[in-house]
């Protein structure tokens, strides 16, 4: 097994799973519900969690190029998602545009200027106490702090950043019988006991008496989230194979431009033709998107958007 083979894997199905809950916005029922907190239990999570172990050795003069890059990238395709309302309403132009729409984009920056300030500071048992303990303090309060998921998903980058390579070799070597029985339990009980609550919980931003019934069941649930992201990300490291990591390298282009398809074909392309896509369609609709946006990415125009530095530094 590659290391690196298995991570790409890991980025690339990942990325699947984000395209094709994001497709699930538009469907409703039980078994929706059930999939769509199956696949967002973990997704997110694991993904920034392959973001922090690639990041454990990030220093100032990395940190600087990265930031310079991602911002012009970021920017680039703020303005292309905000494009269309510029014909409509300026105002509402400006309001989107400075609404991030990819939020992992601003959450890996904060989370790497994090990590570069206060590694050298704490101990990882300390900052990874302070990670966890934070968020779940400030959802008591009643007012919301924007992109405050950011800070929710952190534990997720340290432990990915203060993982072992050894660790990953002992996760993969669980026996995978009872890892699929583990995960097949856990969506059993996801289709008969999730509810909205414990969905939005996943996502971590809002206060807990916004969200729940309660501060302490928002306090729970939160809890639960961490422990289920954790074990369930366990669970995919220890199944996925290492031989789909081929596109996994194109994870960012995807997760940016398969926004534009989203809006293209559910906003749109089915309402105009009142074709309303159920979940095994979504499935293929999220393929279609993937092979889309990894057709785009073979163009020049977006490889510079994507790499922005390295077109300026070969023009030099």
């Amino acid at each position: 097994m590659q290391r690196n083979m298995l991570f790409d894997s890991l980025k690339f199905g990942l990325i699947y799973l984000m395209v094709f809950g994001h497709t699930l916005q538009y469907n409703s029922g039980s078994i929706k519900d059930a999939i769509y907190g199956f696949i967002y239990s973990f997704h997110m999570p694991l993904f920034i969690f392959v973001s922090g172990y690639f990041s454990k050795n990030i220093n100032l003069g990395k940190y600087k190029k990265s930031f310079i890059s991602l911002i012009i990238t970021f920017t680039i395709f703020q303005f292309i998602y905000s494009f269309p309302l510029l014909f409509l309403d300026f105002k509402e132009w400006l309001i989107f545009f400075a609404k991030p729409k990819g939020w992992y984009i601003i959450g890996l920056l904060v989370w790497r200027l994090l990590f570069l300030l206060a590694k050298d500071k704490f101990s990882k048992y300390s900052l990874l106490s302070l990670s966890f303990i934070f968020p779940l303090c400030i959802g008591f309060f009643d007012y919301e702090i924007p992109l405050f998921r950011i800070f929710t998903f952190f534990p997720y980058f340290l432990l990915g950043a203060y993982c072992r390579e050894s660790t990953i070799f002992k996760i993969r070597d669980i026996n995978k019988i009872y890892t699929i029985g583990f995960l097949i339990i856990f969506f059993i009980c996801m289709y008969f006991f999730v509810n909205r609550e414990f969905i939005v919980s996943l996502f971590g931003e809002a206060p807990y008496i916004e969200q729940d019934s309660s501060r302490i069941t928002g306090l729970l649930y939160r809890i639960l989230a961490y422990f289920l992201a954790i074990v369930v990300s366990i669970g995919v490291i220890n199944l996925v194979p290492d031989t789909i990591g081929k596109y996994g390298s194109k994870t960012l282009e995807i997760y940016l431009m398969h926004h534009i398809f989203l809006y293209l074909l559910y906003v749109a392309l089915f309402p105009f033709l009142h074709f309303h896509p159920g979940i095994v369609s979504n499935f293929g609709i999220s393929a279609l998107i993937i092979i889309l946006c990894l057709y785009l990415s073979m163009f020049k125009v977006v490889k510079i958007i994507m790499a922005p530095l390295d077109y300026l530094n070969k023009i030099k």
